[in-house]
């Protein structure tokens, strides 16, 4: 394991990157994790740069920050491997992630399983072996971050293009869209007529009512005259009244309404 700087006038002379990103550095060992920490801060150009012992810190640090955009990721640690660590992150993982591995364990069959965890969101593409070279890892950190900014781009573009997909279908239906508001506008009519003939309707039953009550108050009148010997005197009145009732029934049973 290298820890040497860089030999440099002013290292902290190196341009932070862009769009504030963030890197992990997943190590169990302290030496290691402070003489990287402090090459990728002062060297490379990392504003923030974040520490976990293990692979559990690791997807803490993952969840709790979203501006971490590069993983270096050892293969022996406490808990879970760096295999395990990358097989939980692809069921968990929501943005582009470049994931370097270092580790002074390896082997072709762990460089192979390494690549192999690798899709769309996680980048699998650097593989490191211990001891590190600091000045010859710069270029390394570096391509990781570009690898991520270019899956962000590539995303992004295909969302727009899903936007202007799914835009270029609802403009090429307007017969559709035009059919569905006149059929809005005969329902909202057919409503308008159908409240005032309701409206009107309920006027004509007050009216019936109105004339039935008139009409059941002079039967009334009518049955008292006859219990008290008077319905001779009113007979031809009786005869009239009681053909208009029979007619009034006979429209209220035409027109399908009752009179009350």
């Amino acid at each position: 394991m290298s820890l040497h700087l860089p030999h440099e006038d002013n290292p902290l002379d190196a341009p932070p990157l862009s769009d504030m990103a963030a890197i992990l550095v997943v190590d169990e060992d302290p030496a290691f994790q402070l003489g990287l920490k402090t090459f990728l801060r002062e060297y490379v150009g990392f504003e923030k740069v974040f520490v976990a012992r293990n692979g559990q810190e690791a997807l803490d640090f993952l969840r709790a920050e979203p501006s971490i955009e590069v993983l270096t990721l050892d293969y022996r640690m406490p808990g879970m491997n760096g295999i395990e660590v990358l097989t939980a992150l692809q069921s968990q993982a929501t943005r582009p992630l470049a994931v370097l591995m270092i580790t002074g364990h390896a082997s072709e069959e762990l460089e192979a399983e390494f690549h192999a965890q690798g899709n769309e969101l996680i980048l699998t593409t650097h593989f490191l072996t211990k001891p590190v070279q600091f000045e010859k890892l710069e270029p390394i950190v570096l391509a990781a971050h570009e690898e991520v900014l270019a899956t962000k781009r590539r995303l992004r573009e295909r969302e727009l293009a899903a936007v202007a997909e799914l835009d270029n279908e609802f403009a090429e239906e307007p017969a559709t869209s035009g059919a569905a508001s006149d059929l809005a506008s005969l329902l909202a009519l057919q409503n308008e007529r159908l409240a005032a003939i309701e409206s009107e309707l309920k006027a004509q039953r007050g009216k019936w009512r109105g004339d039935f009550r008139k009409l059941a108050f002079v039967l009334l009148l009518f049955w008292l005259a006859g219990q008290f010997g008077l319905l001779q005197k009113v007979e031809p009145h009786w005869r009239e009244t009681k053909a208009r009732v029979l007619e009034q029934l006979n429209q209220w049973m035409e027109r399908g309404l009752r009179p009350d």
